[in-house]
């Protein structure tokens, strides 16, 4: 294209010139005539020459170079609009390879590609059209959505690959779940599926569920026995909550956390297995299971919430795993089952009434980790008769170890820097060794007793 413009360029710089000469000649500054010679015969014989100029004329000259010249032009103007189309078009190109920069620059694709990689060239995943990205959102959403359907027994989702089962129609008093409805496997008790069933008594989950959702057999007031599979993974929050008859329940070992209110008020509830693989024990699981026996936590657990045992007189543990971190609010409140608690390195804070009315509770140790016993963690106790404090422990609260009657003995480490009110009230306690530098109030300990310092 460049070549081009400078070619026409020289086309009128040529016209130009011609016309030059031509006006030059007209005035007589440079004469172009070409020179003719005349022989003329003379009387004695002789000859002389002379010479002639040969006339071109102007008008026809110039005719010519005007033609060459109009010529030229319409080249030159030809040309300049092609010039200017292709111009145009390149600048149309620039704008739309812009555009599709700034939109490829927005849309973002899955993973990054190696520059590295084939010889440090770099590949770019091609991104689809809108009409095909439309198709195949409309596809997946088309497998993905379930059918809604019942039989006599129950309302169900049917889906593509599996079923899930989200309300029971049926009375039956013994139930056995099918593993398949319509040709496939039942994955899945939806939330609230078998919920507030009156005639439930026993109910055999098949090994194809992986899933009980929240609140699946909440409320059935009849339901003594629930047989779970292996394969069950999920346990829903409020799973078998205030079944206050259910008597025996084994927990599969692919269960990994007891959620909120899981077995909460099950009054009658007696046996009840721990997964070896559980780590998570919730709010309220076994909130009021008054009957239930469990002797044991196993290996691996590492959070015990908020009033998980409250009231389980029947817990009887000697000792809580090393890995435990969390004991929360009233986690064992009123277990009056535990006769000896040793707290873990890793529980840092031991919660307001932890361990509060653990009237069986003896021998009470920590280990090195435990900054804080808050309010009320260990309040009547009251057949602990001394306590060695762990090293790292800053700040005991608000009748921490209030109403532990028998308790006579205690060591307070130097790290100590806050005994809050009745932190002691009501003990045995007649002499303590505190630093100078620890806080107390008048009634931290009981009335009579010796402080010294270290």
């Amino acid at each position: 294209m460049e070549k081009l413009f400078w070619g026409m360029v020289g086309c009128c710089t040529l016209a130009f010139g011609i016309l030059l000469g031509i006006y030059l000649n007209q005035t007589g500054v440079i004469d172009f005539s070409p020179e003719t010679t005349t022989v003329e015969t003379l009387a004695d014989g002789e000859t002389e020459t002379s010479e002639e100029t040969t006339e071109v004329s102007v008008e026809e000259l110039t005719a010519d170079v005007q033609s060459l010249v109009g010529d030229v032009q319409d080249k030159y103007a030809d040309a300049m609009h092609v010039f200017e189309d292709e111009s145009r078009r390149v600048v149309i190109e620039s704008e739309e390879a812009s555009s599709k920069a700034e939109e490829d620059g927005r849309t973002k694709t899955n993973s990054s590609v190696d520059p590295n990689r084939n010889g440090s060239h770099e590949y770019f995943l091609e991104q689809p059209s809108d009409e095909e990205t439309e198709t195949e959102s409309e596809t997946q959403s088309t497998e993905a959505a379930p059918e809604s359907k019942q039989n006599d027994e129950y309302q169900y989702q049917l889906y593509s690959d599996h079923v899930v089962i989200t309300k029971y129609l049926g009375t039956k008093s013994d139930l056995t779940i099918p593993d398949k409805i319509d040709g496939q496997p039942v994955t899945e008790l939806g939330a609230s599926s078998f919920a507030s069933s009156t005639t439930l008594v026993r109910v055999n989950v098949p090994d194809s569920v992986k899933t009980i959702g929240d609140n699946a057999f909440k409320s059935c007031a009849l339901l003594v026995s629930a047989s779970l599979p292996d394969s069950l993974t999920s346990l829903g929050i409020g799973a078998f909550d205030t079944c206050t008859a259910l008597v025996d329940v084994d927990l599969p070992r692919g269960v990994t956390e007891i959620k909120d209110n899981t077995f909460n008020n099950c009054l009658e509830l007696r046996r009840i297995t721990l997964p070896k693989g559980l780590t998570r024990i919730g709010k309220l699981a076994f909130f009021g299971c008054t009957k239930a026996e469990i002797d044991k936590l196993p290996t691996g657990l590492t959070t015990v919430d908020d009033q998980a045992f409250y009231a389980c007189e029947k817990l009887e543990l000697s000792s809580l795993p090393n890995t435990l971190t969390k004991i929360g609010t009233s986690a064992f409140e009123e277990c009056t089952g535990i006769t000896a608690v040793t707290i873990p390195s890793g529980v840092e804070t031991v919660a307001n009434m932890a361990f509060a009315g653990c009237t069986g509770l003896e021998e009470l140790s920590f280990r090195n980790g435990t900054t804080v016993i808050a309010d009320g963690a260990f309040s009547d106790c009251t057949k602990i008769t001394e306590v060695t404090l762990p090293k790292t422990l800053v700040s005991i609260g608000y009748d921490a170890f209030s109403g532990c009657s028998e308790l006579a003995d205690v060591v307070i480490p130097r790290n100590t820097l806050s005994i809050r009110s009745g932190a002691f009230g009501g003990t045995k306690i007649t002499n303590v060794t505190i630093t100078k530098t620890c806080s107390y109030q008048e009634d931290s300990f009981p009335d009579g007793v010796t402080i010294e310092n270290y």
